[in-house]
């Protein structure tokens, strides 16, 4: 059986303008965009990964 895709959300964020400073400069030292920063700063923090799906 095919994997289905998972639906997508996006959300509004509203951050300190200090925060959004330095995350702007990692975004452009790193090439990487702020949002998938954000996301993947949260998934760190909170676990949110489940070891089930994630292959060894």
């Amino acid at each position: 059986m095919a994997e289905q895709e998972e639906a997508s959300k996006t959300i509004k964020v509203t951050m300190p303008n200090r925060i959004h400073q330095k995350l702007k400069k990692l975004s452009d030292e790193s090439g990487i965009s702020m949002s998938k920063l954000m996301l993947l700063a949260t998934i760190n923090e909170y676990k949110l990964i489940d070891d089930k799906l994630t292959p060894d």
